[in-house]
């Protein structure tokens, strides 16, 4: 499974647990994402990967913070089409 994947993995089951404990958003930060799948050998590289796959998780509504190489993602729950 490619680096982008986990990440993606694991934003979505960030996302479900958080619209089955019924709350309406939630705040994902790039670098807190990153650390919850543990050190890596080139953390540059990974930190644009999971910047990514937050990019590619948005759906309408939600809003992308970036600032230099960091992001946090405000996404709206219940994912509409997820």
């Amino acid at each position: 499974m490619a680096l982008s994947d986990h990440y993606s993995q694991e934003l979505s089951e960030q996302l479900g647990r958080a619209a089955t404990r019924g709350i309406t958003h939630i705040l994902v930060n790039a670098r807190e994402l990153h650390s919850s799948l543990g050190d890596c050998v080139n953390p540059n590289d990974q930190m644009a990967s999971c910047r990514l796959a937050m990019r590619t998780e948005m759906k309408a509504g939600d809003v992308l913070f970036v600032a230099e190489d960091n992001a946090t993602m405000r996404s709206v729950l219940p994912r509409i089409g997820h």
